[in-house]
């Protein structure tokens, strides 16, 4: 007496695209809720007097490599880490964790939704 599991090739292949559709999900969600992070951190982040290129407008976002997505400062501006932990002679004046405690229910939630929509496409 065998087992007749008729559709198998075709739901093997279901499956294999569903995991391709999950990553794209995935990234698009990672990125909505990135580009709120990255909002926020170049609102906060500080600004010289001087005419020229700011901090807050070096705040950029990776292409999502494994899963990840890092936002923060073009490493151009290296000395953001001076401003966000302190140094020797310079006092911390946070703007990241700041930036992303105010926000972090606002990225999930849009994330989320992100989600939710492109799920319900399927």
């Amino acid at each position: 007496m065998g087992l007749d599991l008729s559709g198998m090739p075709e739901l093997k292949n279901y499956l294999k695209q569903l995991d391709k559709i999950g990553e794209r999900i995935a990234e698009k969600a990672l990125k909505a809720g990135a580009e709120i992070l990255r909002a926020e951190i170049e609102r906060r982040a500080p600004r010289s007097t001087f005419n020229k290129k700011h901090l807050a407008d070096s705040i950029i976002i990776s292409e999502v490599i494994n899963g990840n997505i890092d936002i923060g400062p073009h490493k151009d501006f290296f000395y953001a880490w001076f401003h966000e932990f302190g140094a020797s002679t310079m006092s911390a004046n946070p703007f990241v964790e700041p930036a992303y405690l105010a926000v972090k229910d606002k990225i999930q939630r849009v994330m989320g939704d992100v989600i939710r929509k492109e799920l319900a496409r399927l």
